[in-house]
């Protein structure tokens, strides 16, 4: 772990002095917050800095290099040093920092705490080689690889990536400024989004509750520092933190509750045998596998969460974007304190631009939050005028907030396509118990707080009018939070998924912000409703519901670290690559002579595999393309094309597109005894060379080492691992 200190402090010290540069600007977005928004300079420097990247890369305008980026650096340090040349600029950011320092310390420390902790966690099991890992890590790495944007994909050489790359861009923006090796990188950004969940919800749900606190001050006309109350929205920030970052669901009890029962003759008698059982045989996947898993039943979905996402660590886009979308609630709060108007391009701007990285870092988000902006905006709008005017005001931000999403995302959506096939009416529907399972213990702290708004609201029809806008953001997360829930029971999103999986998708996407939503209003409902709710054993009540909750959510992390991790007593580092030094000894020797002596992107040949498998590992560790990658992912990518007699996806690579020639004739290239075949094959692929390892010597039994070997020259080998440099 001291060895890898140095990492984590370097890689911090890169975040910190990034989102330095955007301080000035997001301390005038967010002049209404008690800490300023702080933390979410780091994402707004990143982002923007990577959105800077990309854009002057599609054009090609720039080139993706360590010099472009500190160039870009550097504009961004003049532009900050010209405004606050102004000495009233000046005055108020010094004033700012000054008065705000000990919020400003205490979120930054609290982001390298749990940037350690997590990064501590990820050390017991480092490796980069199961799930989607290849996938993810390989973008990245192609990512570093390329010159301009957008980034080639590494399993279908000559294409770019026809996926949501934008987060494996942000990372690669990262790496590529520090210097860091990507296989280390890549777990130092799984714990950089962790830490930025956490330190960004707990600014969330605090400032809710502080500006509940200075709203009720001002009306009683009693505005002073006691009136903020800081430590309790400490504490709702922190209970919100805990849930949003470490949180589960009632899974866990569940089982406990399953076992014990089973193993006491149909009763309930908790004994620490159970609990032991319990945590020695928790899968900790079946909190997120729980719908549609019983025997009979063909509707398996998925329905995930952060702390699920951390403890696999696939760097994949719905994980990558929660920073992105934190971000944009924080901003819609901000904006609900301040006059409304519509148009407001205050609003419009930097929603089309955030709405736009969400959506190229993972689409869904798009609609999602474009839902959440206009639920938010109605309430917002209805508190200050009345319904009409406020669907007019919703049609029109909305529609140029749209306006800008489609342009700020037209260099991603020109070599994008998507991967969608219209939506479908549900056939089956979940049994509440297990709904409630999963969302019980939100709906037992955050559906309270919308009985109180209704029940205000009927006593007094204009309560609406009279909602504070931390009541009118808690208002509108918890409605399309549980409308998020609600949707996969109506509806799906049909994709390439099979019949047995075609809720899956949807209910993942959809819930896995629903969780999200639920655990930042969560903090803000138990404060707000111990503070108006007035009968004491109602109240008391509330809170020892609330203490279950937490309590049955906290139980998942410790259950879940150990199924993942074991016992934390055996610390490997973070270097990721060392499972395939064990695994394929040479390949890892070749991996690092290519990483080496290869610059750029030249096609390098492999065999083509299955997903999830060990294939590709070369093209995946080195982000140099191959011909055709995982197979089934390629046909996601770029193939899943329908047949046309049944309008149903067609399998692998029978799918009638280039993906069925592309793994033929690299069998041929492999196993071909005709010279002018190969060669002919060779050039129509442009490629440069031919690996030839485990793997290949696996798949190809009449592998041609005199055929390729005539065409060409051994430049590294490793034991039976060889690579071979294309020279005719």
């Amino acid at each position: 772990m001291v060895a890898d200190f140095k990492y984590i402090v370097f890689w911090w010290l890169t975040i910190f002095l990034i989102g330095s540069l955007s301080l000035p600007l997001i301390f005038t977005v967010f002049r209404d917050f008690y800490d300023k928004g702080y933390i979410f300079s780091k994402i707004a420097g990143i982002a923007i800095l990577t959105y800077i990247i990309f854009v002057l890369g599609i054009f090609k305008f720039l080139p993706f290099s360590s010099s472009s980026i500190f160039f870009i650096l550097f504009f961004v340090l003049l532009a900050n040093i010209l405004y606050l040349s102004k000495k009233d600029n000046f005055a108020k950011f010094k004033k700012d920092l000054l008065l705000h320092h000990r919020q400003i310390i205490s979120q930054e420390l609290a982001f390298f705490g749990v940037l350690t902790l997590w990064s501590f966690i990820r050390g017991h099991s480092p490796d980069i080689d199961n799930l989607e890992k290849f996938m993810d890590w390989g973008f990245v790495n192609s990512v570093l690889r390329s010159t301009f944007m957008p980034p080639a994909d590494m399993w279908y050489s000559g294409e770019p990536i026809n996926y949501y790359y934008f987060g494996h861009l942000i990372f690669g923006v990262l790496t590529k400024i520090s210097g860091i090796d990507s296989a280390i990188t890549y777990n130092l950004s799984i714990a950089t989004v962790c830490a930025l969940t956490f330190v960004s919800g707990f600014s969330i749900t605090s400032n809710l509750v502080v500006h509940f606190n200075v709203f009720k001050a001002v009306i009683k006309k009693k505005l002073d520092v006691r009136n903020i109350r800081l430590k309790q929205a400490v504490l709702a920030g922190v209970f919100s933190a805990f849930l949003l970052t470490f949180g589960g669901n009632f899974h866990a009890v569940y089982k406990i509750i399953k076992l014990d029962i089973s193993q006491n003759n149909g009763r309930f008698v908790l004994t620490k045998d159970a609990l032991n059982q319990a945590a020695n045989s928790y899968w900790y996947p079946d909190a997120t596998r729980f719908i549609g898993f019983d025997p009979d039943i063909k509707d398996k979905t998925i329905h995930e969460f952060p702390l699920y996402s951390f403890v696999v660590a696939d760097l994949h886009g719905h994980m990558n974007d929660i920073p992105v979308i934190l971000f944009f609630i924080a901003f819609l709060f901000a904006f609900s304190l301040s006059p409304v108007k519509a148009p407001s391009w205050k609003l419009i701007v930097p929603s089309g631009l955030i709405l736009s990285i969400a959506f190229m870092t993972n689409a869904w988000d798009f609609f999602v939050y474009g839902l959440t902006f206009a639920v938010c905006l109605f309430f917002i709008h209805l508190h200050h005028t009345d319904f009409y005017q406020a669907i007019r005001s919703i049609l029109i931000n909305g529609f140029l907030t749209v306006l800008c999403w489609y342009l700020f995302t037209l260099p991603f959506t020109l070599n994008f396509i998507p991967m969608a096939d219209g939506v479908r009416l549900v056939d089956y529907r979940t049994p509440f118990y297990q709904l409630f399972v999963l969302y019980g213990g939100f709906w037992l702290i955050c559906l309270p707080l919308l009985g109180y708004f209704f029940y205000r609201f009927l006593k007094d029809r204009s309560f609406i009018k009279k909602m504070i806008p931390s009541d009118v953001i808690a208002l509108a997360l918890i409605l399309v939070a549980t409308l998020l829930v609600l949707l996969p029971e109506i509806i799906y999103l049909k994709d390439i998924y099979i019949y047995e999986h075609r809720r899956a998708n949807t209910m993942f996407k959809l819930v896995y912000q629903a969780f999200i939503l639920y655990s930042l209003v969560a903090g803000y409902a138990v404060y707000r409703l111990s503070a108006s709710i007035r009968p004491r054993m109602i109240k008391f009540l509330y809170k020892v519901i609330v203490l279950i909750v937490f309590t049955s959510h906290l139980i998942y992390p410790f259950f879940a670290i150990k199924s993942a991790y074991g016992s934390l007593s055996s610390y490997k580092g973070l270097y990721g690559l060392g499972f395939l030094k064990t695994a394929h000894p040479d390949s890892f020797e070749a991996v690092k002579w290519i990483n080496a002596n290869i610059s750029g992107q030249p096609v390098i040949l492999e065999a083509a595999g299955d997903s999830y498998t060990y294939y590709n590992h070369i093209s995946a560790a080195t982000g140099v393309p191959t011909v055709l990658g995982w197979l089934v992912h390629e046909w996601l990518w770029h193939g899943g094309q329908k047949d046309p007699n049944s309008s149903k996806y067609l399998n692998k690579l029978d799918c009638g597109d280039p993906c069925s020639v592309r793994g033929p004739d690299v069998q041929r290239i492999y196993e071909s005894q005709d010279v002018v075949e190969v060669r002919s094959l060779l050039q129509k692929y442009n490629v440069d060379y031919v690996f030839v390892g485990d793997k290949e010597l696996e798949k190809y039994q009449s592998l041609n080492v005199d055929v390729i070997s005539g065409l060409s020259q051994i430049v590294f080998e490793s034991g039976k691992t060889k690579l071979y440099k294309i020279t005719k």
